[in-house]
């Protein structure tokens, strides 16, 4: 080689090492510090007041905190109360909210926040937000730490509805803040993380709450990185190249990453239900007989195997992780009878079977477009021809809260007052049965004691009518992290407030 191609070459190797030098330096730039999490679904809105889908609910819990917090075991925990007294009538609720806690901007929150965040609920919150508190009568102002909530009726699950850990409707914001913001495009709270930015559809970038009231559970991380990615392909390379420290795989991919080399995987049986819901405001969805041959017709336990690779249990309408749940075996519909479900279809006038369409969330979660098929497969057998009307998430939601669809795949997240896995959703769905609103009723202005027992003849009752929706499988769901991560322990909620906890090697 001459001395001037050897200079070429020595030249051209220099200015790859270069390149290399500035491309390594710029990936090790981009990638931000701290904690970074992937996630499939980017969220509708930052207003705790304006979604009813479970991955939108991800994002507020991080920065935003409720007076109290309902335990999976169903006590009351304090957070930005201190006490609370009920009276007689259980109709009047007064907290004494907690000294010293500031939002994320240093603002002192008082009773004035705690008024303008319930008011927001009942002025302008989703139906599925204002729910939760549909009794609720007033939020007023007694001083300035000292909030009282007056309901039109004593309802036994209120308390269970202000400690939801997702904080739907019952998240507290800052009044001033709200004066010159908009709720649904960033958010201010008193949670362990206030948030930087947002780039729609690609990250949300948070920091610790350095002005955070609970030093216990101040966030182990400076900061918090959201990025979404709905490939989880895309997720497992970042997780092994080492740009996210941690995702929450699907069942295949949970598979995929049981061999990688540095990569832990935390399991957690949740009380995810997947269903369907139903519009019984058309035929033949109106007939009890009908809705019950579709029951019927579900093999749930192969559902499990096939749309959630054996990753989940059969489950009624109450996950049974509840002790004081109907057992599957007490329930005459949650069961798969192919005889039984075309005797049922004849007797609802329909001998030669009929055509229906599923509207179903394409590509919200892998386990549900699988769920999709072989609902259709089993419900063939049977004589009910389903078409799979594949919907993005816009359309979807849109044919869901016009009550625009026959049949349709849902999944309910927890719930701390167990009444919504069994609330019927109005607007959605047709009238709710007479009897089962007054157990509703009776259920629900009864006392705590008898709750559990009342919810329980309620689930009996809405397997009988196959009303409101056909629960199929409670999913099992997992973490998994990188080795930069100490640990991680997500718990059945499914919550995203366990990332607080996480803390780096």
């Amino acid at each position: 080689m001459s001395l001037s191609i050897r200079r070429l070459a020595g030249g051209l190797l220099s200015g790859l090492v270069m390149v290399m030098a500035v491309n390594t330096a710029h990936a090790q730039a981009a990638r931000p510090t701290g904690l970074v999490v992937a996630e499939d679904v980017v969220p509708q809105t930052f207003d705790p007041t304006q979604s009813s889908q479970i991955r939108t609910w991800y994002a507020w819990q991080l920065v935003y905190e409720g007076l109290v917090r309902a335990d999976a075991d169903g006590s009351i925990v304090p957070v930005l109360a201190t006490k609370w007294t009920v009276d007689k009538a259980m109709t009047t609720y007064e907290f004494t909210l907690r000294e010293g806690v500031k939002f994320a901007d240093g603002s002192v929150m008082g009773a004035d926040d705690v008024v303008a965040s319930f008011q927001r609920l009942t002025e302008r919150g989703l139906p599925y937000a204002k729910d939760r508190f549909k009794h609720l009568e007033a939020v007023t102002k007694v001083n300035d730490r000292t909030v009282r909530f007056k309901l039109k009726q004593p309802d036994a699950g209120f308390m269970l509805n202000l400690g939801s850990p997702f904080v739907v409707g019952s998240a507290i914001l800052s009044a001033k803040w709200l004066q010159s913001n908009d709720a649904k495009l960033a958010m201010m709270g008193t949670g362990p993380f206030q948030m930087v930015s947002y780039t729609p559809n690609t990250q949300l970038v948070l920091k610790r709450n350095d002005n955070y009231w609970n030093k216990d559970g101040a966030a182990k991380v400076t900061d918090l990185t959201i990025r979404y990615m709905p490939e989880q392909s895309a997720q497992i390379a970042a997780l092994r190249s080492g740009q996210i420290d941690l995702m929450f795989p699907s069942a295949e991919s949970r598979l995929q990453l049981g061999s990688a080399p540095g990569i832990t995987t935390v399991a957690v049986s949740s009380t995810n239900t997947v269903r369907l819901n139903i519009n019984t405001n058309r035929a033949p969805f109106s007939n009890v007989d009908f809705r019950r041959a579709m029951s019927l017709a579900l093999n749930r336990a192969e559902i499990v195997q096939g749309a959630f690779l054996g990753e989940g249990v059969p489950s009624a309408q109450v996950p049974p992780s509840y002790s004081w749940a109907p057992k599957l075996s007490e329930l005459k519909y949650q069961k798969h009878d192919v005889a039984q479900a075309k005797a049922l279809l004849t007797k609802a006038g329909y001998p030669n079977g009929v055509d229906i369409t599923l509207n179903h969330l394409a590509g919200y979660a892998t386990y549900l477009d699988r769920f999709a098929e072989v609902l259709k497969s089993q419900m063939a057998q049977v004589g009910i021809r389903v078409t799979i009307q594949a919907n993005q998430n816009a359309v979807w939601l849109d044919k869901q809260n016009r009550a625009d669809y026959e049949i349709m795949t849902n999944e309910y997240a927890y719930q701390a007052d167990p009444m919504f896995y069994l609330m019927p959703r109005p607007g959605r769905q047709g009238p709710t049965p007479p009897e089962m609103a007054d157990l509703i009723a009776k259920t629900q202005t009864g006392s705590a004691e008898d709750y559990a027992a009342s919810l329980r003849k309620i689930a009996v009752m809405q397997d009988d009518l196959v009303y409101p929706d056909i629960s199929v499988a409670a999913r099992n769901a997992w973490v998994a992290h990188s080795a930069k991560v100490a640990a991680a322990k997500p718990d059945a909620t499914l919550s995203r407030t366990f990332l607080a906890s996480v803390a780096l090697k």
